[in-house]
């Protein structure tokens, strides 16, 4: 089962913060997202990113 869905805020071990553009599985059947960042992607694991913490703007 999938961690993360499209469209969702991710930072990489890297310390990046991207949007996953994509998902897919690799023929061993490990998991990989294509991570937007400032339009270039990065095609990483699974378990090399996290979710992003959600900001709350006040009003």
């Amino acid at each position: 089962m999938k961690k993360f869905a499209l469209g969702d805020v991710v930072n990489s071990d890297k310390g990046r913060r991207g949007v996953v553009r994509a998902a897919y599985r690799s023929k061993e059947g490990q998991q990989f997202y294509a991570v937007e960042k400032d339009g270039t992607m990065d095609y990483l694991e699974e378990d090399r990113l996290t979710p992003a913490p959600r900001v709350e703007l006040a009003a």
